[in-house]
């Protein structure tokens, strides 16, 4: 099979027609299609399956009016007004290869708006011509046995059901769902129930007693069936009336919120912490009032507070050289006053000049000393000490009180806005006689939910049972049967029809088994294929029961599951669900969404290089730019047919189709999304 061709028109976010061509070569098998969580990827990854199979799509049985429900979220509301489109289609055009003939197909599934009611239509069309070789009432059917669902979904790859696998380890389980689909079981148990039919009508008279038994089985089986059937409504019933709760509780909690119901349930809190912050404001309050009363308006006048200092610095200064000039005058004195002292001169004849020459040399010295600074004036005439302590006070006030004072009106401003939230909050909760009801009701609501849950859960457990007891019911009917055929008096048909059924039983286990080794290769194959630890894991075995997997080391050791890393894990996950789709032996195409989630790097590049081009025959990706980035765009450019980038216009509320990934060959983004 290969698509060639996926059509929607006013579906989701896709308004009027938007074509996706989706045609490859076998040398370029994958198309790339872009866009950001919102931009209608998921829509149109999941619209293929849903041209196929209509209703029987859901994995879960649902109801026509849950299907209507959800056609109706899809049809394409324009935006700004409550109108919806009066149609909305999917049309899936794909070419399948059977015995070496190529027909070419087309699946048109439409809806119409019938006075509130969607009407669906389904047309097929074989070679450009109406499906006329089947009865149009049966053209559901020949779709799901041209591609059988369960084959199908196993090549429609989403990375979040990967990841889920891995977190409820439920890997087994997948194979056990798929693996009737895989062998064709519902063909062979349909022959085996025709057979079974046929054996009943042919016994002879002697048989009535086993007739008897039979015919009291198969009431029995009628029973289970219709219990089953019950159970399945109730469970509808009571899931849509959880459902209903569920969007009742949710409306009340936002009713709730609105009315401050989130404050309400922390108003106690807030007035005890409130009182600790005025205590606090009042603190911060303080000091910052006790600094603002000393030195720090000087700060105000920065240009004149620095000319101060330097005139203090000078007056300085002066009053040091006027210090040194009274020191000089003083220390003069006394040497004149020695020099006149007789006794100095008694030897010197009273005529020498020596004396007044002395005086006149040393007055000079002490004169030179005091005359460069005489003409200076001191402006303030503060004292040394005085001086010392204002030019501190000035330095201070730059490096000690203008970074405290800083900080201070941040703690300041910081306790001020949080005791205005506080406030606000407390403005803003409501009393408790407005939510006390509210409360109540909203309490009440999540008991009758979790009572409908527990109630779904029991009920999902009787279907369980009752479907284990329908098969032992079925087996007794078969063993009754098989009685039946050692009747000697059997007819030769009886005989032939028994040896069928021995031969449908024996086809089956060997089927099983030989299915079960080849989904054993497969898998291990691609686990050393995804994995990027070489050697890791060397065997893969399938217990034919309970379908567990065992994985062991190149020492023939058991490997435990819980031991593999998250993205191993995944790559394990993601590996069970490829070996499948091998093991089907049907070629369909790969569609894989979001499909790098939450894998780390080396993992993102072992699916990049070793898996997505080598697949399938037609790969279609569906990735955001931050999974399939410029850097892998760029690996995979070589094996690209064809990409397109998807970008939400909110504006108009639709989703417009680009032809061409977010970068060019030269890596210029040219989609800005």
């Amino acid at each position: 099979m290969h698509l060639t061709k996926v059509t929607l028109k006013n579906y989701g976010v896709y308004r009027d027609k938007v074509e996706f061509d989706l045609t490859t070569t076998p040398d370029k098998p994958i198309i790339l299609i872009g866009g950001t969580n919102g931009a209608g990827k998921t829509t149109l990854f999941e619209s293929i399956l849903i041209g196929f199979y209509g209703q029987s799509y859901f994995d879960k049985k649902t109801t026509r009016k849950e299907y209507e429900k959800f056609l109706g979220n899809k049809v394409h509301r324009y935006l700004g007004t409550t109108a919806a489109a009066d149609s909305t289609s999917i049309i899936v055009d794909f070419k399948f290869y059977h015995n070496g003939i190529v027909d070419d197909y087309t699946v048109d599934r439409t809806w119409y708006d019938n006075d509130g009611r969607l009407t669906e239509e389904l047309k097929i069309k074989k070679n450009n011509k109406r499906l006329d070789s089947v009865e149009e009432s049966q053209w559901q059917s020949f779709i799901e046995e041209l591609i059988p669902k369960g084959i199908a979904k196993l090549f429609f790859f989403d990375g979040e059901k990967i990841v889920k696998m891995t977190e409820d380890e439920n890997e087994e389980i997948e194979i056990k769902s798929s693996f009737d689909s895989l062998l064709g079981l519902d063909v062979v148990e349909q022959l085996h129930s025709d057979l079974r039919i046929h054996i009943m009508r042919n016994m002879k008279d002697n048989s009535k007693t086993i007739d008897a038994q039979y015919n009291g089985f198969i009431h029995e089986k009628e029973e289970i069936v219709k219990d089953l059937e019950r159970l399945e409504r109730n469970i509808i019933s009571k899931t849509n009336n959880q459902e209903n709760i569920l969007s009742e509780i949710h409306t009340l909690e936002d009713k709730i919120s609105k009315i401050g119901g989130g404050f309400a349930s922390k108003r106690e809190d807030l007035r005890l912490k409130k009182a600790s912050l005025e205590i606090t404001h009042t603190v911060s309050e303080s000091e910052l009032k006790s600094l603002l009363s000393g030195p720090m308006p000087f700060c105000l006048i920065p240009k004149q507070i620095k000319s101060l200092q330097n005139q203090i610095k000078k007056d300085s200064e002066i009053t040091k050289k006027q210090f040194e000039k009274e020191i000089l005058d003083e220390k003069l004195n006394q040497i004149l006053a020695v020099l006149n002292q007789k006794t100095l001169w008694k030897k010197i004849p009273k005529d020498s000049q020596i004396k007044e020459l002395l005086n006149s040399k040393i007055t000079k010295v002490f004169e030179s000393k005091k005359s460069s600074k005489q003409e200076m004036k001191n402006l303030f005439n503060f004292s040394l000490l005085e001086s010392t302590n204002i030019l501190n006070l000035l330095h201070n006030l730059v490096t000690t009180h203008i970074p405290k004072l800083e900080h201070e009106s941040l703690q300041f401003d910081k306790i001020s806005d949080e005791l205005n939230q506080i406030e606000t909050a407390l403005s803003n909760a409501p009393n408790d006689d407005e939510i006390g009801p509210l409360i109540s009701k909203l309490n009440s609501l999540h008991k009758e939910q979790g009572m409908l849950e527990n109630e779904i859960d029991h009920m999902e457990s009787k279907v369980t049972t009752q479907n284990t007891y329908l098969k032992m019911i079925n087996h007794k009917i078969r063993n009754i049967v098989a009685d039946q055929y050692k009747d000697k008096s059997a007819g030769v048909q009886v005989q032939l029809a028994t040896k069928v059924q021995k031969v449908l039983d024996e086809y089956i286990l060997k089927l099983k088994e030989k299915k079960l080794q080849l989904l054993e290769v497969y898998l291990l194959e691609e686990l050393r294929r995804l994995l990027h630890k070489e050697n890791l894991i060397t065997k893969v075995t399938i217990n034919k029961i309970s379908f567990e997997i065992t994985l062991y080391d190149k020492d023939e050791n058991a490997i435990p599951k819980d031991l593999l890393s998250k993205g191993e894990q995944q790559m394990f996950a993601t590996g069970v669900l490829l070996a499948l789709a091998r093991t089907s032996g049907k070629p369909l195409p790969f569609m894989i969404d979001t499909p790098l989630a939450r894998l780390d790097v080396s993992h993102r590049d072992n699916m990049i290089e070793k898996f997505f081009p080598y697949a399938s025959h037609q790969v279609v990706i569906f990735s955001t730019d931050s999974e399939i980035s410029e850097d892998y765009y760029r690996q995979l450019l070589p094996y690209l047919s064809r990409s397109y980038a998807m970008e939400y216009m909110p504006g108009k509320g639709k989703t417009k189709q680009h032809l061409g990934y977010f970068w060019n060959d030269k890596g210029e983004r040219i989609v800005a999304v």
